[in-house]
């Protein structure tokens, strides 16, 4: 099996998770009860996003490039995420005012994330990249709500996570090259943006979706990151969130990845397909529901 088809089978477990939020039980309850089965099928989804993303980490001839892609994909999808998955877009408002602010703590935030990467990765140079770091840096501070619907939330979307996953293993792949000072300032400077973006955003919760895209790219064994992912499904479905079917479903990508040929190369790749796919559904289903919480508005 090949990484595109591995992407593409997340791909349709993200989407029929995704719409079972927004139109199931959770949402506006239009789909039957038993479309809460949407939402089980889709734990397999994150954790081959997760395998992917760590390959890529390992294959790919530039990394900052890499990350200039997820940064990309994590500033055009912060708006869709926000309209397709805020719990209070499911509450027609009464409100007619309109708000928008941004908070504090994140200008520090993003002061932190845009100097480690002008330290680090363009090495004191001034680049374009620098200007993309610091939107998407920006837009989880961000509120904005418009007569009661929410454009922008506090939760960020899941690219965050990938995100700082990427900020940890650059960090761990050349801690041995930089001096004492340069090790200081970055043992400063994780806390602060794992905090900032890896705790509010999609599988931040006790940032174990940073974990399990770590814990995948440094084990290069397809039988340990298997078992790795399943002790990952108990801990964060089983204990964490106490459902053990969400585990067993989760547990069950292990198959799609002890069955990768990770020296396969596919015809197809389309990778810019798997970058944008994420925010143009998000975008239609946040559309979507924005039109029926209108309808419904008292």
């Amino acid at each position: 099996m090949t990484q595109f088809f591995l992407k593409l089978l997340a791909l349709l477990l993200m989407t029929a998770d995704h719409i079972g939020f927004v139109f199931g039980p959770q949402g506006w309850g239009v789909l039957p009860a038993d479309s809460a089965g949407l939402r089980t099928l889709g734990r397999a989804s994150f954790p081959l996003f997760a395998f992917c993303l760590a390959q890529g980490w390992h294959k790919t001839h530039d990394r900052t490039r890499y990350f200039g892609n997820l940064a990309a994909g994590a500033a055009a999808a912060q708006i869709p995420f926000t309209m397709a998955f805020s719990a209070s877009n499911f509450i027609p408002a009464t409100e007619k005012a309109s708000v928008f602010w941004i908070e504090l703590p994140c200008l520090f935030f993003a002061m932190v994330a845009v100097g480690i990467y002008w330290r680090f990765v363009t090495h004191r140079h001034l680049r374009r990249d620098l200007l993309l770091v610091a939107v998407t840096a920006l837009i989880p501070g961000v509120r904005w709500q418009v007569r009661g619907f929410w454009i922008l939330g506090e939760h960020t979307n899941v690219f965050y996570t990938f995100l700082v996953a990427f900020f940890c293993l650059y960090v761990l792949s050349c801690r041995e090259r930089w001096k004492r000072a340069d090790r200081l300032l970055l043992f400063c400077a994780a806390p602060i943006l794992l905090m900032g973006y890896g705790l509010p955003a999609d599988y931040g919760t006790g940032l174990m979706g940073v974990v399990l895209i770590v814990g995948f790219a440094f084990l290069s064994d397809k039988v340990q990151q298997a078992l790795f992912l399943a002790l990952w499904s108990v801990v964060f479905y089983g204990i964490l969130a106490g459902n053990f079917v969400n585990a067993l479903f989760c547990a069950a990508a292990c198959i799609p990845i002890l069955l990768y040929d990770q020296q396969g190369k596919g015809r197809i790749r389309a990778k810019k397909l798997f970058y944008w796919y994420y925010p143009a559904h998000l975008f239609v289903l946040g559309m979507i529901n924005e039109m029926i919480w209108c309808q419904n508005r008292v």
